[in-house]
């Protein structure tokens, strides 16, 4: 479900390749904007909170009427993945996060997820667990933390990207496939009723291979943006549309060829990526662009940055 946001918290990720100095610290950045023509904006950034544990690549949700954010596994540092997990409460100042006792039934990172789902279920689908992807998806109820491991199994994959497209219904967009290949399928993924059991179907396939990619919904259409082809990291972005079942290249570029990145709507106009890896640094440069009708784009000139260099955080628009 897409609602107005207007900061965007950039969560935990790491300074280095290979999880290699994961971070503790949160960032809150919003947009100002400040001229029309050329447009022109400003990032404002500061740190809002820190972790309980530094995370790279954690699990992120949104719930309790959108006034806490669940952060859930991720890793610690290299080949070390954590099965905690903590809540972030959102004030208007500063947060503060506090670890859960329940904990996930897998510690993994790079799994999909969709932070804006609207079910009290949050399904987690597959990962990296230290050294080797994983085939499961896992379900943390809202009311309780529980976390369940369902029986059925997906391909072994991460870094795919989530989207909610109605209740108990999502789609999965790419990802590194059965440690084998990154993947352009689409797989359509329908819970039941109380998400102890799924079935998963192909929905169609993307204009090329995607994993490491961003997924942002705009409209009745989903920006698949960067990430990794199978070969290079690469600035393209891909437009899906929910209502034809099409996707294309669109013409608009990254500046900056990027994976691991995060990306969200803020104020309902601008198209923010932030952060990621270029494949030789992390990056704390943000891209935005001004959204024009049918989710065209127009690129702003951007000042301001990230406060920390993050490969591989969690966004979540609020």
């Amino acid at each position: 479900m897409q609602r107005a946001a207007k900061y965007l918290y950039i969560i935990g990720g790491c300074a280095l390749a290979s999880e290699r100095e994961p971070i503790r610290t949160i960032e809150r950045i919003h947009v100002e904007k400040l001229a029309n023509n050329p447009p022109s904006v400003k990032i404002i950034s500061r740190n809002y909170a820190e972790l309980a544990l530094p995370r790279r690549s954690p699990s992120c949700f949104l719930t309790e009427n959108r006034q806490n954010i669940l952060i859930s596994g991720g890793c610690t540092a290299p080949n070390e993945h954590t099965d905690t997990m903590e809540i972030l409460r959102i004030t208007e100042e500063n947060g503060e996060s506090q670890l859960l006792a329940e904990k996930l039934e897998i510690g993994a990172s790079c799994s999909g997820f969709d932070v804006e789902t609207s079910s009290p279920q949050k399904p987690i689908f597959g990962g990296f667990e230290a050294h080797s992807c994983l085939d499961k998806v896992q379900v943390v109820t809202e009311s309780t933390w529980k976390c369940e491991k369902l029986a059925k199994k997906l391909p072994k994959i991460k870094n795919s990207t989530v989207l909610e497209v109605k209740r108990e219904e999502f789609l999965m967009f790419g990802g590194w496939e059965d440690e084998q290949r990154t993947s352009k399928a689409i797989r359509r993924i329908k819970f039941n009723e109380n998400f102890t059991d799924y079935s998963v179907d192909f929905a169609g396939f993307l204009p090329y291979p995607v994993e490491g990619h961003s997924c942002t919904r705009i409209g009745s259409s989903v920006l698949l943006i960067g990430g990794f082809d199978g070969c290079f990291v690469i600035d393209t972005i891909i437009k899906y549309d929910l209502e034809t079942k099409k996707s294309e290249v669109i013409p608009t570029k990254l500046r900056e060829k990027r994976e691991n990145h995060v990306s969200a709507v803020l104020s309902d106009k601008y198209l923010v990526v932030a952060g990621g890896w270029n494949s030789r640094k992390a990056l704390d440069d943000v891209e935005v662009f001004c959204i024009k009708e049918g989710a065209e784009l127009e690129r702003c000139h951007v000042e301001g940055s990230l406060l920390t260099a993050r490969n591989r955080p969690t966004g979540v628009p609020l």
